[in-house]
């Protein structure tokens, strides 16, 4: 047992629930445990386990079990966990330069125990990187690192996770590493969004963040990329003028099977104060009747034009709009969502104006039914940032692209992120070298409905595509530093 109790150290952190005694015997197995109790909470008599009150700032309590501890792992082990007790030997195994480790677990999902598999990929540089409820650091370079940062209140391990990761790598065990019994919580709105990550509102818990947690957190995300030599000091330039012809504004919206909500979007369109446009529609090999809703349009109006494309793949689809765009801008529309009547005259007066690469406005939420969803009020995305874009998860809608800019960079990415992420991929390549503006009117209507692409995706995958789109910006950026 001494052997064992050299390997790991477990910090619980406990907040008296049904499942605090299960975890604390748990982790008290494995190795010599300290419970961090809040205020109001009566700890268990339970060997092996020393209890601190916290009554100064998380970290710092962090910090003195971290100076009083001698084993090579120190795990951090939330309420409802219950560690295995192999944890121990799968670590012994792991090479030495892995500084963080976490793994899979198990839950219990309508009475069936289901393994949830952890992220693995690309790094996630952001705050919402899900990588299980226990987390392991090697000691050693949790303190080359200094620890955890008393200074913060909210961040601490996010920027403990981000330095550890630029002195050493980040290790997935590829199987359970112990059983979570997450606390239970309303999911009805975030079914909504529906997006991966951690937070309420998975990937888009970041709008919801309190003005101090949302400063602080992107301040260590900014300092982290300095640190890694890929923040981009000052702000990006204008393009150069380029005359206008007729149609001002290329509309492109790929399209599958969406019969229910295609025509809605083309009278969306269509029914707007702007005139001069042209309405591309890439239809990816439709099964219903799209192309009958589409072509009952475009009989009447010449400025629709339909594209028979039969490899449904969206960014090879944007591309084939793309390619067949006449217009100065080229403004996006998925075929469930909606503009309102200004979208295109705002967009294309503000992209005259500015002469910027791109324009993003603000947008709302909408059922399947088109009614608003008014607990998510106005997303205005106004913690964008040429630099904090790397960090959250897009830039708004609607975006509105110079043609010009995006032939530059080869349209979208069609080879490795095919079928999501490539549209937050070209707005990270876009602000890189070219102004991004914003237009502070909502010019977007964004339908969350059970059908929804991004519903059917793979959770994994999506994360998985938006790291990659980072990690390749990180790369770039260095290299923008060097020059």
């Amino acid at each position: 047992m001494q052997n064992i109790h050299s390997v790991l150290t477990s910090i619980v952190l406990v907040e008296g629930g049904a499942k605090m005694n299960e975890t604390l015997r748990s982790a008290a197995d494995l190795g010599k445990t300290w419970a961090l109790y809040p205020p109001g909470v009566n700890p268990p008599s339970i060997d092996n386990i020393e209890i601190i009150r916290i009554d100064t700032d998380i970290p710092h309590t962090l910090n003195a079990v971290l100076n009083n501890t001698e084993s090579e792992y120190l795990a951090v082990v939330p309420e409802g966990a219950v560690v295995f007790d192999n944890l121990p030997d799968k670590l012994k195994r792991i090479e030495k330069d892995f500084g963080f480790i976490y793994g899979d677990w198990i839950e219990n999902e309508a009475g069936r125990e289901i393994t949830k598999e952890a992220y693995s990929g690309p790094e996630d540089i952001t705050e919402r990187a899900d990588l299980g409820p226990v987390v392991i650091y090697r000691t050693a370079d949790l303190k080359r690192i200094g620890g955890w940062d008393e200074k913060l209140k909210y961040a601490f391990d996010y920027d403990a996770r981000l330095k550890i990761g630029e002195i050493s790598r980040l290790y997935r065990i590829p199987e359970p590493i112990c059983r979570f019994h997450p606390p239970q919580i309303d999911k009805s709105s975030a079914d909504k969004l529906f997006f991966p990550g951690k937070g309420k509102f998975g990937g888009f818990s970041y709008l919801f963040l309190e003005p101090e947690e949302e400063e602080e957190i992107e301040g260590v995300f900014l300092n982290a990329l300095k640190r890694r030599k890929a923040y981009l000091k000052g702000e990006a330039p204008p393009m150069s003028y380029e005359k206008s012809d007729s149609p001002l504004v290329s509309v492109i919206t790929p399209v599958f099977n969406r019969e229910k909500y295609i025509g809605l979007a083309i009278e969306s369109v269509i029914g707007g104060e702007l005139r001069d446009f042209e309405y591309i529609i890439i239809d990816n090999g439709s099964t219903d009747n799209t192309i009958d809703v589409v072509e009952k349009y475009a009989a009447v109006d010449k400025r629709i034009r339909l594209i028979r494309n039969n490899i449904n793949r969206i960014a090879y689809s944007l591309n084939l709009g793309l390619k067949a765009a006449r217009g100065k801008y080229i403004s996006q529309l998925d075929s469930d969502d909606l503009y309102t009547p200004r979208t295109l005259k705002a967009m294309t007066e503000y992209m005259e104006d500015t002469n910027c690469a791109l324009a993003i406005s603000y947008y709302s939420l909408i059922d399947q039914d088109g009614n608003d969803l008014p607990e998510f009020g106005i997303i205005k995305h106004l913690e964008y940032s040429r630099n904090n874009i790397l960090r959250v998860d897009g830039a708004g809608a609607v975006r509105m692209w110079r043609r010009s800019a995006m032939m530059q960079f080869g349209g979208f990415d069609e080879k490795d992120l095919c079928d999501y992420g490539e549209d937050y991929d070209l707005v990270l390549k876009m602000g890189e070298k070219y102004s991004i503006g914003r237009v502070h009117e909502v010019l977007y209507k964004y339908r969350r409905h059970p059908d929804n692409s991004d519903i059917k995706r793979d959770p994994l995958f999506k994360l998985r595509n938006k790291n990659l789109a980072r990690e390749r910006a990180l790369a770039r950026r260095k290299e923008m530093n060097i020059e």
